[in-house]
């Protein structure tokens, strides 16, 4: 069974590895950090969106399982996989966002924009 990573590490990797995605920046430490997501190439999208959940929250919520962590992404860490499968989450979320939306709200298979 994979276990969950700790918020730190998860916040550690999660700049790095949502560099596609935008600049990434955290308000709050620990667990109750609020992530926020400056998109890079959407002209269309505001300046910022904020994730509703806590930084634990995403944490537990987007840890993949083992069969896609190892037939997608071997040759990463579970966390850097999970992260890799969130930032195509959030891109899509961001392409598909309805205007004046602000707000990334995880759901059941991926994130979506309010």
């Amino acid at each position: 069974m994979v276990t969950t990573q700790e918020p730190e590490a998860f916040a550690a990797e999660r700049t790095t590895g949502l560099r596609d995605v935008g600049q990434v920046r955290f308000e709050g430490e620990g667990d109750d950090s609020i992530v926020f997501i400056k998109p890079s190439d959407s002209a269309e999208a505001p300046g910022e969106y904020r994730f509703a959940e806590t930084l634990r929250e995403i944490s537990e919520a987007i840890t993949i399982d083992e069969a896609t962590w190892h037939s997608t992404w071997p040759d990463r860490s579970l966390t850097a996989a999970s992260i890799a499968m969130l930032s195509v989450h959030i891109q899509e979320a961001i392409g598909t966002a309805p205007r004046g939306a602000t707000i990334l709200r995880l759901v059941t298979g991926g994130v979506v924009a309010v």
